[in-house]
């Protein structure tokens, strides 16, 4: 089974009606909900995202994507921890021309991790890492 990393970027405009990649965002994430991979984010993406919702809409808004991120039986929250903390510290450091967050760089470890080669994202870094990326 293969699976796709659901980052900030593609979860925020697929949520948010006025983002400018809503229509495209949207209808991608329903068929990643809706399909039979796997469906991984971090941590900290869900805080990224929720700190993210609280500034460009409504602490409400955040609150709502994060609970539905928490209570999906279809989305895997995986945990950032110190091991893959300490790895994206070390990638981040072997880029020193990239400005990755380590949110990013946490999720390129986890995505080598598990195999999974493609991300729900409107990030370029995740191609610039070699990744597919989709919507």
């Amino acid at each position: 089974m293969t699976g796709v990393l659901l980052d900030t970027s593609a979860i925020f405009a697929a949520a948010r009606r006025r983002s400018d990649h809503h229509a495209e965002a949207s209808a991608a994430y329903r068929t990643l909900l809706t399909g039979s991979q796997r469906l991984v984010t971090t941590d900290l993406i869900v805080a990224e995202l929720h700190a993210l919702s609280v500034a460009r809409v409504h602490p409400g808004f955040g609150l709502d994507l994060v609970d539905r991120l928490l209570t999906s039986n279809r989305i895997e929250i995986v945990p950032a921890g110190m091991a893959r903390m300490a790895a994206a510290a070390d990638l981040l450091g072997q880029r020193p021309g990239r400005a990755y967050s380590l949110a990013d760089a946490v999720s390129f470890v986890v995505m080598r991790e598990l195999a999974i080669s493609r991300a729900f994202t409107l990030d370029a870094d995740f191609a610039a890492e070699g990744f597919e990326v989709s919507p």
